[in-house]
């Protein structure tokens, strides 16, 4: 039941980056750390194991997850580039631009982006994939046994916690606990947790407040209102952490959406990861169209913009669901059942 949370959170990434509210992307971001750490835990343990057998088809279906889909949505880039402009492009996104030497090719191809600073690196064909390169570096620690009992899941996550305190008293600043492959150690742990926790059969959070839905609520007023008070981000951003644990934890522990089937549940979550693709693209895309100049900002123009892509991100990601997304997940379903 985690499909309707991770499409919301796509949009969220999106209405972040197309207003040019990025503080309400950076919360979404550690949600999905937080659910990858969980579920890449929970199919590790249940579904293939720690053999050299399961290690292997974790990772095919870990590749069979992202890239198809990837590789599309960079071409589409290029198509987009070269329809525009790279002038257009790079007002539009400074990492917009046509990779040229080899180092840049293959990083575009892998999403493997050689930096600490991995959303620096330029160009970038589909922006938002410098996270991808977090999310694969902990899918390999985890196929190598980090999460494979829970004392090494409460060393994770005090190493992790060590890190933001550790960041915290040297002044580095907020982005080293944001963007670098450690800082997404500590959602990433969290999320691990959540698994070993349920596995215990603690009991679900029977409050009406702690319910998924009302969670959910919170995360979205909780990002709300970062943009109306900005001095409020880095308080909001570990309070998110801790709502986001709350959801994670009530729907692994069998807690559903008010009036939402497990069956639409999934068929929402096919969106997320299109969107979460492709919405810059959507965004020139609409700001050509609309204005003939790169807009992307709160403002009653940045709004059209933000409206028409959400259109052409839905139609495009609904497309692809149809397309590819589905013929893929069967065959990905096909290896983890064998």
């Amino acid at each position: 039941m985690f499909g309707l949370l991770r499409t919301v959170l796509a949009i969220i990434v999106m209405v972040g980056h197309l207003l040019d509210t990025w503080q309400i992307g950076t919360y979404a971001v550690f949600g999905f750390y937080m659910i990858s750490g969980y579920l890449m835990t929970y199919i590790m343990q249940e579904n293939y194991g720690f053999s050299a057998t399961g290690r292997f088809r974790f990772a095919t279906n870990r590749f069979l997850r992202l890239y198809p889909l990837y590789w599309i949505a960079a071409v589409i880039s290029l198509v987009i580039i070269a329809w525009v402009g790279t002038k257009f492009s790079r007002s539009f996104h400074s990492g917009l631009y046509l990779p040229s030497g080899l180092n840049e090719v293959v990083a575009n191809l892998t999403m493997v982006y050689p930096k600490i600073f991995a959303n620096e690196y330029t160009p970038i064909l589909v922006p938002t994939t410098w996270a991808i390169t977090v999310e694969l570096f902990f899918y390999a620690c985890i196929c190598l046994g980090l999460s494979k009992t829970p004392k090494r899941v409460i060393v994770w996550l005090l190493v992790s916690i060590a890190y933001v305190l550790y960041c915290l008293y040297l002044d580095l600043g907020w982005r080293y606990r944001y963007f670098p492959i450690l800082a997404g150690s500590l959602p990433f742990s969290l999320g691990a947790g959540i698994y070993f926790l349920v596995k215990k059969d603690l009991p679900r959070l029977d409050d009406f407040i702690l319910k998924p839905t009302m969670l959910l609520l919170g995360l979205v007023l909780n990002m709300l209102a970062v943009i109306l008070y900005p001095y409020y981000f880095e308080m909001g951003f570990y309070i998110n952490a801790l709502l986001s644990v709350l959801v994670c934890y009530q729907i692994a522990a069998g807690e559903s959406w008010a009036g939402i089937s497990l069956r639409v549940d999934k068929i929402i979550g096919e969106f997320s990861y299109p969107i979460y693709l492709l919405h810059w693209q959507a965004g020139i895309v609409a700001s050509y169209f609309l204005f003939s100049e790169p807009i992307h900002e709160m403002s009653y123009q940045g709004a059209s913009v933000l409206a028409l892509a959400l259109l052409l991100v839905f139609l495009l990601s609904f497309v692809l669901v149809r397309v590819v997304d589905r013929p893929v997940q069967r065959l990905r379903y096909s290896l983890k059942n064998r």
